[in-house]
């Protein structure tokens, strides 16, 4: 803005001056009042920024003072836990010791109970060949001696009885004895092949079944049917064995079945002999089943128990069901057997 000279300005000029020094101070409010304006917006940001900032800062405090608190707890719990832990892994260590204590004395007494059980088996295989062989010797007894000595008494009955002057009452008593003498000779004779059938050593374990159920059912009046297949010879354990579980149970079956009817069946599956008797009875009876008819432990008599053993003994399986149709014995041996 210019000066000008205040002697030689005339009044409008210097009313024109004044208005331009009102205009121009109106300008300069106006600028400075722009200007507050424009510092007041980023002053009010910055002060809310700071209480944001002391805010969190408040906050990050307390998270600092909580989490300290937490990490104490945490650190309480984590030594807690590790004293329970050590103490759970000595209680392990323990049981652990424990365990392996009675491992060792279980398997001592398995080992035990095994050799025991080898040992019984032995015995019991032996019992049986000494009764195999006690039965023969008496069967050759029964035959050889007693059924000669009977069959000679019958011989000398027959010339007693064509001899002169005896009374009726003599020839009476005479033909009585000699009567009584052939029935004990039969039954002798009998009772020798039922100790031990010549057929079984001279024929076979098929033919032996055959003569024995043929016998069996003229003495019971029970009809046998029979399916023997051809087996062939096989070693004298195993024939002896089944021959054995036939009588038995085949007696089992006239003894308790209260039937009319019976089954044996004899064949070879591969490498085993297989045999099965039925019959259409009531069965032994109940001392206690299982569902579906099998014994339980304990029940059986000693007839069956005594072919159970004799299969045993041959590495085989022995089964035996008492249901409402009838009673089954079921056996299975290797053909070769184990040779008792």
């Amino acid at each position: 803005m210019i000066s000008r000279n205040a002697a030689t300005d005339s009044p409008v000029d210097r009313e024109r001056d004044i208005l331009a020094r009102e205009e121009w101070l109106r300008h300069r409010e106006h600028a400075a009042l722009r200007a507050r304006e424009t510092w007041a917006q980023p002053a009010a940001d910055v002060e809310q920024l700071m209480n944001r900032m002391r805010e969190a800062n408040q906050r990050l405090i307390l998270a600092a003072v909580q989490a300290q608190s937490l990490s104490d707890e945490a650190h309480a719990e984590t030594t807690q836990a590790r004293a329970d832990l050590d103490h759970l892994m000595g209680l392990l260590r323990e049981a652990n010791e424990r365990l392996a204590s009675a491992a060792s004395r279980a398997e001592t007494l398995a080992t035990l109970a095994r050799h025991r059980q080898e040992e019984y088996r032995q015995l019991s295989g032996r019992l049986l060949t000494l009764q195999d062989e006690e039965r023969r010797r008496l069967a050759l007894d029964l035959h050889d001696s007693t059924g000669q000595r009977l069959a000679a008494l019958t011989m000398n009955l027959d010339i007693v009885v064509e001899a002169e002057g005896l009374s009726a009452a003599s020839r009476r008593a005479l033909a009585e004895s000699r009567s009584l003498a052939a029935l004990c000779s039969r039954e002798v004779r009998t009772l020798a092949y039922l100790l031990h059938p010549p057929l079984l050593d001279e024929a076979g374990l098929r033919s032996a079944v055959r003569w024995y159920a043929e016998g069996f059912s003229k003495r019971s009046g029970i009809d046998v049917a029979m399916d023997l297949g051809d087996v062939g010879r096989l070693p004298g354990s195993i024939e002896r064995a089944l021959f054995r579980v036939v009588q038995e149970s085949l007696t089992n079956i006239h003894r308790h079945a209260e039937t009319t009817t019976a089954s044996i069946r004899l064949t070879a599956v591969a490498k085993r002999i297989l045999l099965e008797i039925r019959d259409q009875g009531h069965g032994l009876p109940d001392r206690g089943t299982r569902a579906g008819g099998t014994p339980r432990a304990g029940t059986l008599g000693v007839g069956i128990q005594g072919m159970r053993e004799r299969i045993r003994q041959l590495d085989g399986s022995f089964a035996v069901a008492f249901t409402g149709r009838g009673t089954m014995v079921r056996v299975s041996v290797p053909r070769e057997g184990n040779t008792v």
